[in-house]
């Protein structure tokens, strides 16, 4: 299995971070840019941070065997344009995956993170945005093998999406990606992936895979999680 994603660090990162806090402090900003970011080894595209999003299968029915569980990747561009801030960042879909049988589709999921950049760095891919609390069991017992392969950093984790379990919370997702989309001020990039895109165009009500894409939009876009504060900001670099 190929890792497509390095880590990119400037041998002056303290320098830097620290006149960005200082810049921010002066200007009165809450967020500060990160002095590292990734490169994709075989496009040369730039990323501030990459996020992995779950979305389970749909429950079966008396009339259906439901839909297709949805995992992905996707990377917030870092532009190379001097003038494009990094609040205004774009969102490339680097990769996804479906299945509507739960083990195969955390099987992908452990590709789709070995593949861009799990382990590269202690911060990323170290959790998918998903529901912890469906599939318990066949979570625990994929996770009882990672764990055996890789010790307990390797345990494949779920994040909840921002405000998941608020009533109705799927059209506040379906509308925060579907802001990206607009064709004035478009922020979401499908690249050569179409799983998503189709089923975006054939558009049913809590599809695994627009929940997912539309949950990690909303929770990127709620708290620009790919910057730092100011206040939460410490003058290190970790690297694994």
């Amino acid at each position: 299995m190929t890792n497509k994603i390095e880590l990119i660090t400037s041998p002056y990162a303290q320098d830097i971070l620290r006149a960005r806090i200082d810049y921010a402090r002066v200007t009165n900003q809450e967020l500060v840019e990160k002095p590292y970011w990734y490169r994709h080894k075989e496009t040369g595209q730039l990323f501030y941070h990459l996020y992995a999003c779950l979305g389970w299968p749909s429950e079966v029915t008396d009339n259906t065997d439901g839909l297709p569980g949805y995992a992905a990747i996707v990377g917030v561009v870092k532009s190379d344009k001097s003038n494009m801030s990094p609040l205004n960042a774009n969102f490339q879909l680097l990769a996804e995956a479906e299945s509507k049988d739960v083990p195969t589709l955390l099987k992908r999921c452990v590709t789709l993170r070995e593949e861009h950049g799990f382990g590269v760095h202690k911060g990323l891919l170290t959790s998918f945005f998903g529901d912890p609390e469906r599939f318990l069991i066949p979570l625990a017992l994929h996770n009882e093998d990672l764990i055996m392969e890789g010790g307990e950093d390797n345990a494949l984790l779920l994040t909840p999406y921002d405000e998941m379990y608020s009533s109705k919370i799927f059209d506040s997702y379906v509308r925060a990606l579907r802001s990206t989309l607009l064709k004035d001020g478009q922020r979401f990039f499908f690249g050569y992936n179409s799983i998503l895109k189709n089923k975006l165009r054939e558009f049913q009500r809590d599809d695994p895979a627009v929940f997912a894409a539309g949950g990690l939009v909303f929770s990127l876009l709620n708290l620009v999680r790919w910057m730092d504060t100011v206040q939460e900001t410490v003058f290190t670099v970790e690297e694994d």
